[in-house]
């Protein structure tokens, strides 16, 4: 039997197009924590209905992202297990390819659309903590300068967390993380409100 692939690369259209859905992060995000489970598992820990999700299944499972696992009887029914293709997904980021730019922005902002609404949704919560170190609701967002061994520190930090969310958990409550690194410098602009050309020096 192959041995499933710890991190799939998210490098075809196809693929990335169908995570611009926000609701199909989501099932994604979950069943990559949950492993093997079925729609029904899904709905319940997204606290949705399950008809509502198998339009999205299916996209997913069209695209390459989510396999079909086999069948299962359960309460005198057979249902479907799904499983992500790999227990952690990433995106490839190709800045010269336009088509890739436009996707991956795509993708980016309803990550964060999601994340909105996931930390409105917590905060009308009388039960969570924001407080110490179990503290559960967190927004954070800092601008520093810095140099290219602390941003490789940086990326060494995101990939640590991002493993370890990858990993699956079979107990705990199910939390969301999202993180968004960019630089802000841009470039200086002339009186035209075009980026500014220097001159070459004459030889």
């Amino acid at each position: 039997m192959p041995t499933r692939s710890k991190r799939h690369v998210i490098r075809s259209e196809k693929q990335m197009k169908a995570l611009v859905s926000a609701a199909r992060q989501e099932i994604v995000d979950v069943l990559a924590d949950m492993g093997t489970v079925s729609v029904a598992e899904i709905a319940e820990a997204l606290g949705r209905p399950a008809d509502a999700l198998y339009f999205h299944i299916r996209a997913l499972h069209k695209a390459g992202l989510v396999k079909l696992e086999g069948f299962r009887r359960r309460g005198g029914r057979q249902e479907a297990l799904y499983r992500t293709v790999a227990p952690e997904l990433s995106l490839r980021y190709e800045p010269k390819n336009s088509a890739n730019r436009k996707v991956i922005t795509a993708i980016i902002g309803s990550m964060l659309r999601l994340g909105t609404r996931d930390f409105r949704r917590a905060f009308l919560r009388t039960d969570v903590n924001v407080a110490g170190p179990r503290r559960e609701l967190w927004g954070l967002r800092k601008a520093a300068r810095l140099s290219m061994q602390e941003v490789a520190a940086l990326n060494r930090h995101i990939q640590d967390l991002s493993q370890g969310m990858s990993r699956p958990h079979k107990k705990g409550r199910l939390y969301g993380v999202t993180v968004l690194i960019v630089p802000l410098d841009r470039p200086r602009r002339g009186r035209t409100g075009k980026a500014a050309i220097k001159p070459r020096k004459k030889k």
